[in-house]
């Protein structure tokens, strides 16, 4: 589409790419209010006001209806497709802020990254920035100030290996992601949480499934160094029975294709992208927020943006308003991220 600039449509806020008009024709909608919330709160750093949209969107995951489960979705591609470059600039500002406040702060913003890398594209867009946000996935890992930031940032280390495997896991490995982490766990012992072993492991699957020597030794070190602390969580069945299939999978014939073959079953990197974030159906949908349409319904196409080729429609009618309501001012920035 060609680019015609209006006087009416600026760029505002301190993240750069948003416009004041996208979403205020379709008030009622809850995606649009939503995205609409979280822009804003982009806009203007305001981490309070992200936590409170997040815990919404959460709920709406929870709920089990689905329409809110769609919707959920919805919200999560427009987010990756069109604010990934805003989320990465908040990252970076908040990461540069004092330790006493900066992991309350990091938290919230990893949460909306990792509900933004809801599909191969957006996870593959997110290797632009990899060099950058390496280091403060590496941080929050390593850090005891704030268990939903370490949570977080395992979560986005674990859906990014799984789809980008070794061109993302190169960087977290050669700075030894998980050593310090397993460490403290060992030096805790029964008080280590379930829910963070349980994160470890699916992180040490994606390595694994990577298929590389220095992925696969990586992985088999850890395992060897969470000996002791899985000791204490003989309890929790599932979780040991978890850890022990990982380990004999690694000594699968010392070869780590073998074992790679063994996690991946020949499943698609869609499906195990599906199975990571534990979505029975991981649809495309349109990129107009107010429209819901998605590649599962019978007869429905989706275009490509030409310029920016991340953004795509099911009509005409959806890329014009999509267009006019504040496209035309992101799309440079898409497509030349910062």
């Amino acid at each position: 589409m060609s680019e015609n600039w209006s006087d009416e449509l600026k760029n505002i806020g301190d993240a750069g790419d948003s416009s004041r008009d996208e979403v205020d024709e379709n008030s009622g909608n809850p995606v649009c209010e939503m995205v609409g919330a979280i822009k804003r709160a982009l806009q203007c750093g305001d981490h309070q006001g992200l936590m409170v949209h997040l815990g919404t969107l959460e709920e709406w995951r929870r709920c089990g209806r689905n329409n809110l489960t769609h919707d959920y979705w919805r919200v999560a591609q427009y987010i990756g497709e069109t604010e990934l470059n805003n989320v990465y600039l908040l990252l970076t500002v908040t990461w540069e802020k004092p330790d006493n406040i900066k992991w309350s702060c990091l938290g919230d913003v990893l949460s909306l990254l990792a509900l933004s890398l809801c599909n191969r594209e957006i996870i593959f867009r997110l290797l632009i920035y990899a060099s950058n946000v390496i280091p403060i996935l590496v941080e929050a890992v390593g850090q005891d100030q704030n268990e939903d930031a370490r949570l977080h940032a395992l979560t986005i280390i674990n859906v990014s290996v799984t789809v980008a495997r070794a061109r993302f896991a190169r960087g977290l490995l050669n700075a030894n992601f998980l050593d310090k982490l397993v460490d403290r766990l060992n030096d805790q012992g029964p008080h280590t949480s379930g829910q963070l072993l349980e994160k470890i492991l699916e992180v040490i699957k994606s390595l694994l499934m990577c298929g590389q020597p220095y992925t696969h030794g990586y992985a088999t070190e850890i395992l060897s160094k969470m000996t002791w602390v899985m000791e204490y969580h003989l309890g929790h069945k599932p979780l040991h029975d978890f850890f022990h299939d990982l380990v004999r999978s690694a000594d699968i014939g010392d070869k780590p294709h073998i074992c790679a073959k063994y996690w991946t079953k020949g499943r698609l990197r869609k499906e195990l992208l599906s199975r990571c974030l534990r979505q029975p159906w991981l649809y495309i949908y349109c990129s107009w927020p107010a429209c819901g349409n998605h590649n599962a319904a019978l007869n429905t196409f989706f275009r490509k943006c030409a310029a920016c080729s991340t953004v795509r429609y099911c009509s005409r009618q959806c890329q014009e308003k999509h267009w006019w309501g504040g496209h035309n001012i992101q799309c440079k920035m898409i497509a030349r991220p910062v």
